[in-house]
């Protein structure tokens, strides 16, 4: 067997001889970004569709300034629109967990007690936060029994009595006690400590806060393998670019059987780069129910 290096392209390029071992590192190395990137594609798309909900929640207010809403089929409209965007969101985090050990354990091939570890990290969050048990609990109920948004209500306000006072609109979605109670689905420990209503687009805010803060122990869980893997592939990259003496585009590890090739693997980062640019854009979340958007102008 024969391991090098050498671009997959048209023209001549010296090959670089690498030994079998080196050529199972990479491999594996390229495996490990793979799994870290779907991990940070998965979060993205689960934050995406919350801040798709919130938008929802947003442009219910507005309609409801600009259209002085009064009918049902306003409320229903606003409720349905919702209801579309939370049922999102809660899909996309059930992709997301569903998918968390698989992809945590696949990128620590070396370590063991990977499943139990995050095991403690989500049952933590559970424990200490009604908003992870609720919308835990309301998922399930979504999959099997209804939709989450039971009552819309429409409010508006002046901030002041004086002359420098805002009329300011808002919207509210809420979960019902009774309603769920009358299916008999739901989670009975949740249930209990349900109030008569619960506020969704606060709860959801509550939800994703504490998964922020799991996805943030798996980063650091995850970082040294993974900062490895992609060091190993550099590594190779800037070995090649020594004898090449240009940007080798299209880099890639051979294995041949006498003219036979075997296997070959792509040698490049631009798409890891990705992985770190979702990293910046979708920091650790705190003190998300602290948080709102206004939309009040600034004279």
């Amino acid at each position: 067997m024969e391991y090098f290096l050498r671009l997959n392209a048209l023209g001549d390029s010296p090959p670089l001889t690498i030994d079998s071992q080196r050529f199972s590192l990479l491999k594996a190395s390229r495996d490990i970004l793979a799994e870290a990137l779907q991990l940070e594609e998965e979060y993205e798309m689960m934050i995406s569709n919350y801040i798709d909900l919130e938008k929802e929640s947003t442009n219910a207010s507005i309609s409801y300034m600009v259209r002085n809403y009064r009918g049902y089929i306003d409320s229903f409209d606003a409720r349905l629109a919702v209801n579309r965007q939370l049922m999102n969101l809660l899909t996309s985090v059930r992709l997301y967990t569903d998918r968390l050990t698989d992809h945590c354990c696949a990128c620590l091939p070396r370590e063991t007690g990977i499943k139990d570890r995050l095991k403690l990290l989500r049952s933590t969050e559970y424990d200490r936060n009604f908003d992870y048990r609720f919308m835990e609990a309301l998922r399930n109920y979504t999959q099997h029994s209804g939709t989450p948004v039971h009552q819309v209500a429409f409010g508006s306000r002046w901030t002041a009595l004086d002359i420098s006072g805002l009329l300011e609109f808002s919207s509210s979605f809420s979960a019902d006690r009774k309603f769920i109670s009358s299916d008999g689905s739901f989670k009975k420990q949740v249930l209990d400590e349900m109030p008569d209503k619960v506020d969704l687009i606060s709860a959801s805010r509550g939800y994703i806060e504490a998964l922020s803060s799991i996805h943030n122990k798996v980063r650091q869980m995850t970082s040294k393998s993974v900062n490895e893997a992609r060091s190993t592939i550099q590594t190779a990259i800037d070995d090649y670019r020594e004898v090449y003496k240009k940007d080798p585009l299209g880099l890639t590890a051979y294995v041949f059987d006498g003219k036979t090739k075997i296997e070959e693997i792509p040698i490049f980062l631009n798409w890891d780069d990705i992985r770190i640019q979702l990293q910046k854009r979708n920091n650790q979340l705190v003190n998300l129910k602290k948080r709102y958007v206004t939309g009040q102008s600034k004279k």
